[in-house]
C-alpha cells in the first residue's frame, strides 16, 4: 500500500469515492446538499493538487486507488488566531477495509498538518453515525463541540404570547426522578 499527494489523473477516482461517502452519509443530514456541491467539491480537490495550505492524499494498491483523505488549513475558533487542519473526505474502499488504511491517511494528514504548523486537527461526523465515532475515537479524536438541531416547527409549537401555560409537575420537569 502507498500514499501519496493525489494527481489531477486520481480526480475521477476521488470524485467516485465521494459519491460514494455522499450516499453513505445520507441518511444522517439535517440539511440537504446544494445545488452544485459535486462541483464544489471537485474544484477543492483540483485547488488542493497545488495549494500549499491543503492537501488531498491518496491510498494506492497495485496501480488502483483505493482510498482517500483530504486535509486543508483553518481556523476553527472564532476565539482564536490558531490554525488547524480539518480532515474530511476519508474514504477507504469496503473491500480495503479494516486494514488501518483510515488511520494511515489520518497520519499522512497529520505529517501535513505539523509541517503547516497545525498542532491540531479537526473534523466532522455525524452524531448518529456511531460506527464512525467509535473508529474516529480509536485513532484519537474526542468530541469537542456538541451541534444540536431542532425543527423550527418542533421549537414554534410553545404557547403564544398572553396564553395560559401550566408550570411542569415534579415528575415532568427536567432533572426530576423517580423513586
Amino acid at each position: 500500500m502507498t500514499l501519496r499527494p493525489a494527481k489531477q489523473r486520481d480526480l475521477p477516482t476521488c470524485m467516485e469515492m465521494f459519491d460514494e461517502l455522499n450516499r453513505l452519509q445520507s441518511p444522517w443530514r439535517v440539511f440537504p446538499p446544494r445545488p452544485g456541491i459535486r462541483d464544489e467539491v471537485e474544484d477543492r480537490y483540483r485547488a488542493a493538487l497545488q495549494d500549499p495550505d491543503a492537501l488531498l492524499v491518496v491510498a494506492e494498491e497495485d496501480g488502483a486507488v483505493v482510498g482517500m483523505a483530504e486535509g486543508h488549513l483553518h481556523r476553527p475558533s472564532t476565539f482564536s488566531h490558531q490554525v488547524a487542519v480539518e480532515l474530511s473526505s476519508v474514504f477507504v474502499r469496503p473491500g480495503y477495509r479494516q486494514r488501518g488504511l483510515a488511520r494511515s491517511l489520518t497520519a499522512e494528514v497529520a505529517r501535513f498538518a505539523r509541517r503547516r504548523g497545525a498542532a491540531i486537527l479537526t473534523l466532522k461526523s455525524f452524531a448518529q453515525n456511531e460506527e464512525a465515532t467509535e473508529a474516529w475515537g480509536r485513532i484519537g479524536f474526542r468530541p469537542r463541540v456538541l451541534q444540536m438541531v431542532a425543527t423550527s416547527e418542533e421549537l414554534a409549537a410553545e404557547p403564544e404570547p398572553g396564553e395560559h401555560q401550566s408550570p411542569p409537575t415534579r415528575e415532568s420537569s427536567p432533572g426530576a426522578s423517580r423513586s
